[in-house]
């Protein structure tokens, strides 16, 4: 016996498996047979709620990057935590955007980059998370922890340099936390011994 569902709760049990598949698979290597094959439907279902596989890829970008912001703002908006704190846990919500696109293989970020940078979900989201990354650099530099001229400017630069390197290999956790500390004359390890990382 066929076991039908409310449409949303369909629509939401294939947003899910797409979601689990490019991460562990990465956007590029995830066919649409395979998200109807993890919810255990037929093609033709997944056509019905959506046009194309871009069309849940917004879906799961849409997603990924509201938790990013609710995160984002639930950092900035503890006073429980330092500086430090704050920008350890930056670095991790970045990396586990990554990883949510990326899957398990590093020859695939460079993918999962293309598919992101023409997504305009994730380029508002990123622009939101700029400004939320400023606002953080604003709080180092009043309390006196950021000492550099040019501390957005730097951030801005980073950011593009390590999403540069991405393309080509992956760094560590750890090299990108070094790479930040010293571009930002922050103490070493001081990120590390912030919290989240």
């Amino acid at each position: 016996m066929r076991i039908s569902k409310e449409p949303e709760v369909r629509r939401a049990e294939l947003v899910k498996a797409a979601r689990e598949l490019f991460d562990r698979n990465g956007i590029k290597n995830t066919q649409v047979s395979q998200i109807v094959d993890k919810v255990g439907v037929a093609k033709g279902l997944f056509y019905y709620y959506f046009k194309s596989k871009d069309e849940i890829v917004n879906e799961v970008v849409k997603e990924v990057m509201s938790e990013l912001r609710e995160d984002s703002e639930r950092i900035l908006a503890d006073e429980s935590l330092t500086f430090y704190q704050k920008a350890s846990e930056f670095i991790v919500l970045y990396m586990h955007m990554i990883d949510q696109f990326s899957g398990d293989e590093e020859k695939n970020l460079a993918n999962m980059l293309e598919v992101i940078s023409g997504n305009s979900i994730a380029q508002d989201a990123n622009e939101l998370l700029q400004r939320q990354i400023n606002r953080l650099l604003e709080e180092g530099v009043r309390d006196g922890v950021l000492t550099i001229d040019y501390p957005e400017e730097t951030v801005r630069t980073l950011i593009l340099g390590l999403l540069a390197q991405s393309r080509k290999q992956l760094l560590s956790m750890e090299q990108i936390i070094t790479i930040i500390e010293q571009a930002m004359h922050l103490p070493a390890g001081s990120l590390k011994k912030g919290g989240g990382v």
